[in-house]
């Protein structure tokens, strides 16, 4: 570092998020050059901590750096200033926020979030896979579900290697276009409900213990058009579910889950005799007899049935107040808009209006704020509270910058880090983003060049992409 290079004041603070209190500095200001950068700083937490430090360049070690042998690792650190990336030098991030450059300036930092690594795939299957969603949590404990073009519905363990399929069921005449997942509220057994281009919904029960898929419900009547999208809902107040679910045509229907404690199915395909009641559109019930265990399965008619949109309802989730609004439903369509509903008046709350087909939707996993994937290769922010004293608007003026390059497929948002969120497309790769900066963390390719990523999910550290090359690829973020 030269002498005369001009300097400016800063302090660190390791950023509430991170709870590791070894990686934290003193807090004095110190003085560094105005013109550093993320991987200086980086260098210098690093000092600080007594760790060895990222040598800026490939040249020889000098006999200082080789004393740094026996000390830990370094770790690469991420910046924020004003809560956001550094992605610039101090002074100009400084300045940009309006920042009085007499005063030292704040710089939190935490460890910045490494490139996923590929970590398997499973075998080819028959068709397209069109959808993913999954109960792996941050243990790696769960599984993958998989929705397909051939109609079927497979299951994957993180804990196997992703060649080896635990169980696969054929559940539709058509493609399965759209699956939502949800705990059943019994031990070992979840809910699975998949829309189809055969214009039908159905529900299924999976058993983990006996690794077993049995139909639950059949939804009829709500659909004229091929099914693009589904979310399931638990209220945990009364232990119901509903079940929303969107058409090509911009139908919105929505449905009461039949309650039942699964001792009636049993996970072969069959059901035993029992009387069932089904939900009707006016919420009477009717007592159905069945009179052999190959008897027909619950037929459920919808709750609710409107036109939500003019176009493709292509993404639905659940409002996260569900405390305050337990009955709001965000949904996105290819009429470039985005509705909050609240489905017990079937009246539209709050609508935005944007200037692209919304080809996927995600929420955040601590509030209504959501992403969006178009076809302009771009990922854009919106919040979607509507509280009392609070008006729906994009997040910022900016949209993340346009960075595929093609057609966004898919946008998943971390289940740990609400600040982190991955998208995929038909260029077949991968980016990770953290929103507090317009510009992607990393970019992994996902699939073979020429194939096109169709869907994602994100499950505790690891991400899945599926698409048109028949496979799943698997890849996990270092911890």
């Amino acid at each position: 570092m030269e002498e005369d290079s001009e300097q400016i004041r800063v302090c660190f603070i390791l950023a509430p998020s991170v709870n590791d209190a070894s990686l934290e500095v003193p807090s004095e200001p110190i003085a560094v050059p105005a013109n550093i950068r993320r991987r200086g700083l980086s260098a210098i937490i690093n000092h600080l901590l007594d760790r060895k430090v990222i040598p800026e360049d490939d040249e020889s070690k000098s006999d200082e750096e080789d004393s740094d042998d026996e000390k830990l690792p370094a770790i690469p650190f991420d910046f924020l200033v004003k809560n956001k990336l550094l992605r610039i030098s101090v002074e100009a991030a400084a300045r940009a926020e309006g920042l009085s450059l007499e005063e030292a300036v704040e710089i939190r930092y935490f460890p910045a979030i490494g490139a996923p690594h590929t970590d398997g795939d499973s075998k080819a299957l028959p068709d397209w896979i069109s959808t993913l969603s999954s109960s792996i949590d941050s243990e790696n404990k769960g599984v993958l579900y998989a929705g397909s073009y051939d109609g079927t519905i497979r299951v994957y363990s993180p804990a196997q290697t992703m060649t080896k399929e635990l169980l696969s069921l054929n559940a539709h005449t058509g493609p399965i276009k759209s699956l939502s997942i949800q705990e059943s509220g019994l031990k070992d057994t979840e809910l699975i409900a998949t829309g189809s281009m055969d214009q039908t919904v159905v529900t299924h029960a999976y058993n983990k213990a006996q690794n077993k898929l049995s139909l639950q419900a059949i939804y009829e009547g709500g659909h004229s058009s091929s099914v693009e999208s589904v979310a399931l809902h638990h209220d945990k107040s009364n232990s119901s579910s509903l079940l929303a679910s969107g058409e090509w045509t911009g139908g919105l229907s929505i449905w009461k889950v039949p309650q039942s404690d699964y001792s009636d199915l049993d996970f072969s395909g069959k059901e035993k005799m029992k009387k069932r009641r089904v939900e009707s559109k006016d919420g009477g019930k009717t007592n159905v007899n069945n009179e052999s265990s190959n008897s027909l399965p619950i037929k459920i008619a919808p709750k609710a049935s409107w036109k939500a949109h003019i176009s493709n309802v292509s993404a639905l989730c659940w409002s996260h107040s569900v405390s305050s609004s337990p009955n709001h439903l965000m949904s996105a369509s290819w009429d470039y808009s985005l509705k909050v509903w609240d489905i017990e008046k079937e009246d539209c709350l709050l609508t935005l209006n944007g200037s692209r087909v919304i080809s996927s939707m995600d929420r955040c996993s601590n509030s209504d704020v959501v992403a969006t994937g178009h076809p302009d290769c771009t990922v854009r922010l919106w919040d979607m509270r509507t509280g009392k004293g609070e008006v729906g608007s994009t997040v910022s003026d900016r949209t993340l910058k346009t960075s595929h390059k093609s057609w966004v497929s898919s946008v998943q948002w971390s289940p740990i880090e609400p600040h982190v969120l991955a998208s995929n497309s038909h260029d077949g790769t991968i980016k990770m983003w953290d929103i507090r900066s317009t510009l992607p963390l990393h970019t992994v390719r996902a699939h073979p060049k020429g194939e096109k990523a169709l869907c994602l999910e994100f499950a505790g550290n690891n991400l899945y992409s599926g698409g048109t090359d028949c496979k799943i690829h698997k890849f996990t973020l270092p911890n």
